[in-house]
C-alpha cells in the first residue's frame, strides 16, 4: 500500500460524518453497556474508518475491534447501510472477515515465531497508520491506537456485551 499516492476528499469526510441514525446507536447500546454518547462516538469513528477504507489494503486492526462491532451493527441495518455506501462512496463496502485458512496460517505463524509474526503485522499496519495520520490527524491515531485499545480491549468488549 503506497499511501503517498492516495488522496481522499476532506469534503467527503465532513459530509459522511454528518450522517446520523439513532436506530444504529440505540441497537448498539442494547448490545453493549455503553452510554449513548459513547456509542455515538464509536459510530463517528467507524464512519471515519470507512472513509479510509477507500484506500487499498486497509484492514481493521485488532486495536479497533470496537469499530468492527459497530460496523457489524451498521451492516445489519441493510437498507440504511446500502444507502450510506451509495451516497458517500458510490459503491458498497463489503465487510470481509479473515477466512478460516488465513486465521489458521496466522495462528501457526504466531506459534512458530511470535516475534517475527508481530514484526510482520506491524509492518503491514505502518502504512495504514500513516494514512490515518495524513487523512484524519494525530488525534485520531492516538484515539484509535492508544485510547481505544485500553478502553475497548477484546476482554473489555466481552465484559461490555449485554447479550
Amino acid at each position: 500500500m503506497n499511501t503517498e499516492t492516495i488522496t481522499l476528499n476532506p469534503d467527503q469526510l465532513k459530509d459522511l460524518l454528518s450522517y446520523h441514525n439513532e436506530d444504529i446507536i440505540s441497537r448498539f447500546t442494547d448490545l453493549f453497556d455503553v452510554t449513548e454518547a459513547e456509542a455515538t462516538d464509536i459510530f463517528q469513528e467507524t464512519k471515519k474508518f470507512l472513509f479510509v477504507c477507500q484506500a487499498d489494503g486497509v484492514f481493521i486492526p485488532d486495536d479497533l475491534l470496537i469499530l468492527d462491532e459497530m460496523w457489524h451493527n451498521f451492516i445489519l441495518f441493510t437498507k440504511e447501510y446500502h444507502a450510506f455506501c451509495d451516497r458517500y462512496f458510490n459503491r458498497y463496502f463489503h465487510h470481509l472477515p479473515a477466512s478460516k485458512k488465513e486465521k489458521e496460517e496466522q495462528k501457526a505463524r504466531n506459534l512458530q515465531d511470535p516475534e517475527n509474526a508481530r514484526t510482520a503485522y506491524l509492518q503491514k499496519l505502518e502504512p495504514i497508520i500513516s494514512l490515518i495520520y495524513d487523512q484524519l490527524g494525530e488525534e485520531t491515531v492516538i484515539k484509535w491506537f492508544t485510547t481505544y485499545p485500553e478502553i475497548y480491549s477484546k476482554e473489555n468488549i466481552k465484559r461490555l456485551r449485554k447479550v
